[in-house]
């Protein structure tokens, strides 16, 4: 019997290197996915945050936008150009700016992240190269409200006056 003992010697140590390896793996996957959900979820938040402030600011503020809204943490790889601010009309169509009814004919505003592809690390990379993990488009639309100009009524003499309002 000790004879048995001395051959399986080591046994336990090549068990718990192998038991080990599966749970720290297992545990990098699992704060990748966490890493994944997160950045996926402050990406969708820059979009929400962009259409509302593309719909309170002036239309000619729509590029300065994105710089405002891109925090220091965003994902890697992503910055203001990923985030496009288009004005559309009531069928959904992109408005051209420099028309002359150009600001009567906007109703909606939408807020896109365009040419941003997550940056994988690890374990989830390869997988990300095979194809199986792919990240979601993000866009926002906000109806229209005030585009930056807020009406005053002078009391007084009832006429009304458009102050212009800053991003």
């Amino acid at each position: 019997m000790r004879a048995g003992f001395k051959k399986q010697s080591g046994l336990t140590i090549v068990e718990l290197t192998l038991v080990a390896t599966a749970l720290l793996v297992t545990l990098i996957a699992v704060i990748e996915v966490g890493r994944y959900v997160y950045s996926l979820q402050l990406i969708n938040d820059m979009t929400r945050v962009s259409a509302r402030l593309g719909v309170v600011c002036q239309v000619d503020d729509r590029n300065d936008i994105p710089d405002l809204v891109v925090p220091s943490y965003a994902p890697d790889g992503f910055t203001a150009d990923n985030l496009v601010i288009d004005y559309l009309d009531s069928d959904g169509a992109v408005v051209d700016l420099s028309g002359a009814n150009a600001f009567n004919s906007i109703r909606f505003v939408r807020a896109r992240v365009v040419d941003f592809t997550y940056q994988f690390t690890g374990i989830l990379g390869v997988f990300a190269a095979l194809g199986v993990i792919n990240v979601p488009e993000f866009e926002s639309i906000r109806p229209r409200e005030n585009l930056g100009y807020i009406r005053k009524i002078d009391e007084n003499s009832n006429s009304t006056q458009d102050i212009v309002t800053d991003c």
